[in-house]
């Protein structure tokens, strides 16, 4: 429970006195907080303050202030006090600040040849990625008290998945954040280790996870039911091997229904190249359905239920209503989104279609990355060799 600002001495049976701004010399947001190791009754809410820093911009810094002041009441009304983690005095600093100081810091390591020049552009590449996959969930302007292990585990699911990047690569990554958040607790911008119970992935071949037809079946006649949309954008997925954030930028006029395919244009592509995927017959006809009434400019699929609309969709949301479809199916959590991609390429390849034409509607760098999907159970012995006899 929460009261107006009045002497914390008068209030002994409120748990906290909400934050304020007070712009006065030093620009301060106070409140105050139960202080659980305290065992005065008439100390019970204690004051804390926090500094907003200087910045040339009033308007700007009364912004930055309002934020902060949101993000403490938010978490004083769930119970939190910040006597629990006393050392922890740079809490309510802007991540992506905070990625400028430890990029900062880290070229100076260089200079001063603590580190190699490979770790350093390496570094700002983690970050360049970490960034923008914050962008994609809108949570740039996070502090770092927000930084979660479950925005870990969805930054790797992006790179492992959505980039389709190998194990070690995921498990560079994780290295990395591990390195970041030693590098926070160290300098008091966190009190505990959020990346320790992320393990590493097995290295070697890539484990694709093949969708049964049996449970494909199942699970697209639910989707189209609850939500004829979200049925065809899955059913895109899964013809035309389309990536969960490429989804997200597609706009209808990047769809030529009489042409039988979809331009993915190079700021929507994931490596940055324009190309063409066709599109089956059988998705042909819900696609038509699907944008009978929509605008050239509207996204193929948006916020607003998966319809075409004027608003992008969140690649978040795709992943999330997954999840929502797959505990209420209650199907093997081993299947997940991106196994839409994996069982579509494969069924490709397991009809016979030219390995070639399997790598351009996935639009893979190089051939050996489709023969990767390549079910075992179909190769066969190679018949000259097959037959040859070396004994001579």
């Amino acid at each position: 429970m929460s009261t107006t600002q009045k002497s914390p001495k008068a209030l002994l049976f409120v748990d906290y006195i909400p934050a304020e701004l007070r712009e006065n010399r030093r620009w301060e947001i106070i409140y105050y907080a139960i202080d659980p190791f305290e065992t005065n009754p008439e100390k019970k809410l204690k004051r804390k303050r926090h500094r907003v820093k200087p910045m040339d911009n009033k308007t700007e810094r009364r912004k930055l202030a309002k934020r902060i002041i949101n993000n403490i009441n938010s978490k004083l009304t769930q119970g939190w006090t910040p006597f629990l983690n006393e050392k922890n005095v740079k809490a309510f600093s802007r991540i992506f600040d905070v990625f400028e100081i430890f990029l900062n810091q880290t070229q100076q390591q260089y200079k001063k040849e603590v580190i190699r020049k490979d770790t350093l552009r390496s570094y700002r590449s983690y970050i360049n990625n970490f960034k923008i996959f914050l962008n994609s969930i809108d949570k740039s302007e996070i502090f770092i008290n927000d930084l979660t292990e479950e925005i870990y585990r969805d930054f790797l699911d992006d790179i492992f998945f959505e980039r389709d990047n190998s194990a070690t690569t995921h498990n560079n990554y994780l290295t990395f954040l591990r390195t970041f958040t030693r590098w926070l607790i160290k300098r008091k911008y966190l009190a505990v280790d959020i990346s320790q119970n992320i393990t590493k992935l097995k290295t070697g071949e890539k484990k694709r996870t093949i969708i049964p037809l049996e449970i494909r079946n199942s699970i697209f006649k639910e989707l189209k039911k609850e939500n004829f949309n979200y049925f065809i954008l899955c059913y895109t997925a899964f013809y035309c091997l389309t990536r969960r954030t490429e989804i997200t930028k597609l706009k209808v006029k990047d769809v030529f229904l009489k042409n039988g395919i979809i331009s993915i244009p190079s700021e929507v592509s994931k490596n940055g190249k324009s190309q063409i995927v066709t599109i089956p017959t059988e998705l042909l006809k819900y696609l038509v359905i699907h944008l009978r009434k929509a605008n050239n400019e509207d996204y193929f699929f948006s916020e607003n239920n998966f319809a075409p609309g004027p608003i992008q969709l969140k690649p978040k949301k795709i992943s999330d209503t997954w999840v929502r479809f797959r505990k209420l199916m209650k199907f093997d959590s081993k299947y997940q989104w991106y196994s839409l991609k994996d069982t579509g390429i494969t069924n490709y390849l397991q009809l016979g279609l030219p390995t070639i034409d399997v790598k351009n509607q996935a639009r893979h760098h190089s051939i050996v990355q489709t023969e990767a999907y390549i079910p075992k159970k179909i190769m066969k012995a190679v018949g000259n060799i097959q037959s040859a006899k070396l004994d001579f």
